[in-house]
């Protein structure tokens, strides 16, 4: 299974209203860029959910009670990245934009 999600600085945003994450980094795009980025970087727990979003439809109810969820961020996501989220068959997920692998990891059943 896969899903692409463009991702806009008002996802960030958003997002971190929902969380109250505050981190500069989220939201000042140039103090991200003089610090060596791209650009602002999305929230990590964006991603999760996405990967998580994929494990509910593959696995249905099952998930919400023997869901396994586990990933590492390896790479920052920015607005304007094209985000490929992806759900194998095997239940090893990824997250990849136009500049290459975000997160790494899995979503199963135990």
């Amino acid at each position: 299974m896969e899903r692409v999600i463009p991702q806009t600085q008002e996802m960030f945003d958003a997002y971190g209203r929902l969380n109250g994450d505050n981190d500069i980094l989220h939201y000042d795009d140039d103090y991200a860029r003089k610090r060596g980025f791209r650009g602002t970087l999305g929230h990590g727990l964006m991603y999760l959910g996405y990967v998580a979003d994929l494990a509910a439809r593959k696995y249905g109810k099952d998930w919400h009670y023997r869901g396994e969820i586990s990933v590492k961020f390896i790479a920052p996501v920015c607005p304007g990245d094209e985000l490929k989220v992806s759900l194998d068959d095997a239940g090893q997920a990824q997250c990849e934009s136009q500049f290459g692998k975000t997160l790494v990891g899995y979503a199963r059943l135990v």
